[in-house]
């Protein structure tokens, strides 16, 4: 099973997929994300960063990312490509090939962006898995708010087991601030 870290202060934590990998969820990387017009954008760490780091600068990483607004879980999404390049794709995208961007691409006020990494025996972790996790995060903001994350496109279940889900929790939990998630929801921040 995959066990994601139970407070902010850990970076890592031990643990199996359910393929017997070993996996762990690296620390996130946050930002705060203001969109302007015509796709562009400025983005900044706690350290002043302008820029994506690595691994979410890293072309053929799994990532999952979150995106949030005063505790609100606004959407939910993967990337392989570096997160650069996938913001720019759905800010700029027009409708060619049937994908109009994202949603959210016209909000013009701070929001916080959240890229969560891990790796499995020493390799980044494979798609499919934050895949599932991404499913699990979605349908856990809906069970916990009563609501899907208000600017989802659409998401796709797999099959879980008890490390996605486990990951989700630890995922929106510190997407939304939550400090103490209802029981059988994930370990509380400290």
């Amino acid at each position: 099973m995959w066990y994601p870290p139970s407070s902010r202060t850990e970076s890592r934590s031990e643990g199996r997929d359910d393929t017997g990998r070993l996996m762990k969820l690296n620390a996130p990387q946050e930002y705060r994300l203001e969109l302007r017009e015509g796709g562009k954008y400025s983005l900044a760490d706690d350290s002043g960063l302008t820029a994506f780091s690595a691994p979410a600068s890293t072309r053929g990483v799994a990532k999952l990312y979150t995106l949030s607004r005063n505790g609100l879980l606004l959407y939910v999404g993967i990337a392989q490509q570096p997160m650069s390049s996938r913001l720019r794709y759905g800010f700029t995208a027009n409708g060619k090939g049937g994908y109009h961007g994202y949603k959210w691409k016209h909000l013009r006020e701070e929001l916080r962006l959240v890229v969560w990494t891990a790796p499995a025996n020493g390799e980044p972790a494979q798609l499919q898995d934050f895949k599932t996790v991404e499913a699990e995060v979605a349908f856990l903001c809906r069970q916990l708010s009563g609501q899907w994350p208000e600017f989802q496109h659409e998401i796709h279940f797999y099959p879980s087991g008890p490390g996605h889900r486990a990951a989700a929790e630890r995922i929106y939990s510190y997407a939304t601030g939550t400090d103490n998630l209802p029981a059988g929801h994930g370990s509380p921040r400290r």
